[in-house]
């Protein structure tokens, strides 16, 4: 078995009040949203996150993606920037679970 992690962005085009939606109608979105029909998603490259408890990613501040104010001026250079994003995004990853070890240990 091999198991991966799938980021992506969510969409519920369902309207509050109406019946049958998998989310026992309360439009918050989780993996029952995977058997909405009202449900469509988009991908989101180059982001990172933390999700809560259910998987999702509830708050602007708890996740950040390649884009706006870091889209290079020349879009030539725009893979160049990413793959430092990407780089950038790896080593503060390992430096959290270094540092959350180091606290757990001590």
């Amino acid at each position: 078995m091999k198991m991966q992690h799938l980021l992506i962005e969510g969409y519920c085009d369902g309207k509050d009040g109406e019946k049958g939606y998998p989310c026992q109608n309360t439009l918050t979105l989780g993996l029952h949203c995977l058997e909405c029909p009202q449900f469509s998603y988009s991908k989101c490259p180059n982001e990172i996150a933390l999700s809560n408890d259910d998987g999702v990613v509830k708050s602007q501040e708890d996740f950040i993606g390649f884009g706006g104010e870091m889209e290079p001026e020349d879009i030539e250079k725009r893979d160049e920037y990413i793959s430092i994003w990407k780089d950038i995004c790896r080593k503060k990853i390992n430096e959290a679970y270094d540092e959350y070890i180091r606290y757990i240990l001590s």
